[in-house]
């Protein structure tokens, strides 16, 4: 039922406006900060606000999911639309992980911090991105629209976690390919703020495409793929907030403490606990 949906976005919301509500210094999210906040920091103003936008556009998108998603296969001609959807669900499974680890590896032998950083971040966010991912799909338990034609309301919870069919909400392609295109664009923004007229549009548009494939495939409804970008670019936004000294509740224990680097000239790749 649709109550599941909508219930996950309000309950993430109302955590978002609660910890605001109760923060006694500034918000934790901001790019600009450099130091760490001691004690228990709260979701930032900028998080909370898109948690709040992600709870109205999800719940407006799932009101018509069926008749968006029916308009979605009628749109061009089939053959071209097929190979561009295909582009985009191959852009949006192994793509974002494999951009960070080509930034990341590219940095380390060229000797670039900037391109190193940016590109553990980007693998940070996918990473963590999909993991809250997978655990929303599994406890929902949403079917996927080729496995319920019409019926966008069909929930099984529980049983998304060993049947890819009844794993539809939200949209993990969609979630990673925003995790990371709001990790290039905000640290490209900070380091080259001329390029935001142009790279910004390229990398959002990118994103957005994955989200459309998975929709023509018939893999997510709609509402899937809006909240799969909304939690992509919360995750994104956090990831390089506590990279410049953030620290906030969205990543206490988990988000924060990916450890990625080399040692004794082999990759490590793990998580603390601090």
């Amino acid at each position: 039922m649709r109550a599941t949906t909508v219930l996950f976005l309000a309950t993430i919301a109302a955590r978002g406006v609660a910890q605001t509500s109760t923060a006694a210094s500034p918000p934790s999210d901001s790019a600009r900060s450099r130091s760490v906040v001691s004690g228990h920091p709260e979701i930032g103003r900028n998080t909370t606000w898109m948690m709040a936008g992600a709870l109205g556009a999800g719940i407006a998108v799932s009101l018509f999911d069926s008749r968006l998603l029916t308009d979605t296969r009628r749109l061009g001609n089939h053959t071209a639309m097929d190979r561009g959807s295909a582009i985009g669900n191959a852009i949006g499974g192994p793509g974002p992980i494999a951009l960070g680890l080509a930034l990341y590896a590219g940095g380390r032998v060229t000797g670039d911090d900037f391109v190193t950083t940016t590109g553990r971040e980007v693998m940070r966010a996918v990473l963590v991105s999909g993991g809250l991912t997978a655990m929303i799909k599994g406890a929902v338990g949403r079917s996927r629209p080729f496995a319920s034609p019409g019926d966008a309301d069909e929930y099984d919870p529980g049983h998304g976690f060993l049947n890819s069919a009844r794993a539809s909400f939200p949209s993990g392609h969609t979630s990673a390919a925003f995790a990371a295109a709001t990790v290039l664009v905000r640290e490209m923004n900070r380091t080259h703020p001329r390029t935001r007229l142009i790279l910004d549009p390229l990398l959002l548009s990118g994103a957005t495409f994955v989200g459309f494939s998975r929709v023509y495939d018939q893999q997510h409804w709609p509402s899937d793929v809006v909240v799969g970008a909304a939690l992509g670019a919360i995750t994104g936004y956090e990831v390089v907030a506590h990279a410049h000294g953030d620290r906030s509740r969205i990543n206490l224990g988990f988000l924060s403490h990916l450890m990625l680097g080399r040692h004794d000239h082999e990759m490590e790749l793990g998580w603390s606990i601090r």
